[in-house]
C-alpha cells in the first residue's frame, strides 16, 4: 500500500503556511532542502526535484536500469521519440532568442518554445504515449502471431528526456536478442512510424534496427540523460531529473524487475542495510525477510566505485 499523500507548500490547491512549530504538533515536518512537507516518522525527503535528494535518486534510476537490462542479458537498441514540431503549433518565443535575425532556431541555439504552447504539449504527451504504445503493441503482436509466435512482446524500459527547447521527448529501448524479438520490434517502430502524428508525435528513426547493441551499452546510453560524473567526482544531475512535469520519468518491464529483483523500493531497502550494517542504525526498519535478503544481494553484487 502507498503512503499516504503528503502535503506540500510548494504548490498543489492547499499551501501549508505553519511555521515549524505548527508543523511539529501536526506530525509534520519540512525538508530543509526544497521547503516541501513530510510526515515526521519519514526521514528524509523524497521528491525527485528536491536538491537534497535529486543527486540519490538519480544514481538509484542509473543503476535499475543497469541491473534490469543486464539482467536481459541480450541484444537491444534504444530508439528516441520525438515531440513534434512548428507545424503543429510547437513555435519559437523569439522574444527569448539571442542568434542573428534570419538564423533558424533550435533548441542547441538556446531557442525555446513558445511556454503556452509547451505546457499544453507536455501536459498531453503522457497520455498520449500510452495510447501510442497500446495500439503499435497490438499491431506488433499480431503481426508475430501471423508467423506462429505465441508469445507477446513489450518494451523493455523507456525514459522520457526533456529536450532544450522545453518539450518532453522518450527513449526507449527494445529487446533485439531472438529472431521473435526482432520480428517484433521491426512491426512495433514501423506502426509507430506511420501512426505516431496521430497522437501529437513527430519523427521516430528506425536505422538503429539495423545495428543492436548489448543491452549494458543501451542502459549506458540512456542513464547519461539523467546524470553524468563530473571530474571532481561528483554527480551532476540533468535538468530532466530537476524538471517537474513527469511523476514517472523511467519505466522498466516488470519482467525484468522480476527477474532482477532491482526496483527504486530494493535499493532504498539497500540503503537501509548499509546503514544498519555500519551501525548506524539500530534495525533496518522492520523489513521483511524476502526485503531483507534482496537488499543484502543488492549489496554484494558488483557496482561502480562511486556507488555505496
Amino acid at each position: 500500500m502507498s503512503r499516504p499523500a503528503e502535503p506540500n507548500p510548494a504548490g498543489g490547491s492547499a499551501r501549508w503556511e505553519f511555521d515549524d512549530e505548527r508543523l511539529a504538533e501536526l506530525g509534520y515536518q519540512r525538508c530543509e532542502h526544497c521547503g516541501s512537507v513530510r510526515p515526521s516518522k519519514v526521514s528524509r525527503c523524497r521528491r525527485r526535484q528536491c536538491p537534497g535528494y535529486a543527486h540519490i535518486w538519480a544514481r538509484d534510476t542509473m543503476r535499475k536500469i543497469r541491473e534490469n537490462l543486464t539482467a536481459y542479458g541480450g541484444l537491444a537498441c534504444m530508439l528516441s521519440l520525438t515531440a513534434p514540431g512548428v507545424q503543429v503549433g510547437l513555435v519559437w518565443d523569439r522574444s527569448l532568442c539571442t542568434h542573428p535575425a534570419g538564423v533558424p532556431c533550435g533548441g542547441p541555439k538556446g531557442c525555446k518554445v513558445l511556454a503556452a504552447a509547451a505546457e499544453l504539449w507536455n501536459e498531453d504527451s503522457h497520455k498520449q504515449w500510452s495510447r501510442l504504445n497500446r495500439v503499435c503493441k497490438k499491431r506488433a503482436d499480431a503481426a508475430i502471431a501471423r508467423l506462429g509466435a505465441t508469445i507477446k512482446g513489450g518494451v523493455l524500459l523507456y525514459d522520457w528526456e526533456l529536450q532544450q527547447r522545453g518539450v518532453w521527448h522518450l527513449h526507449f529501448v527494445l529487446g533485439m536478442e531472438t529472431p521473435i524479438e526482432r520480428a517484433w520490434a521491426v512491426e512495433y517502430v514501423k506502426a509507430m512510424r506511420e501512426i505516431s502524428p496521430r497522437y501529437g508525435y513527430g519523427w521516430v528513426d528506425s536505422k538503429p534496427l539495423h545495428s543492436p547493441q548489448p543491452a549494458e551499452a543501451a542502459a549506458r546510453y540512456v542513464s547519461k540523460y539523467l546524470a553524468k560524473w563530473r571530474e571532481d567526482g561528483e554527480l551532476e544531475v540533468s535538468e530532466t531529473v530537476k524538471s517537474a512535469g513527469r511523476s514517472l520519468l523511467t519505466y522498466v518491464s516488470l519482467r525484468l524487475t522480476a527477474k532482477s529483483g532491482c526496483t527504486m523500493r530494493a535499493l532504498r531497502n539497500a540503503r537501509l542495510v548499509w546503514a544498519w550494517r555500519e551501525g548506524h542504525l539500530e534495525r533496518a526498519h522492520g523489513l521483511t525477510a524476502v526485503e531483507f535478503f534482496v537488499a543484502l544481494c543488492l549489496l554484494e553484487s558488483a557496482v561502480p566505485a562511486r556507488a555505496p
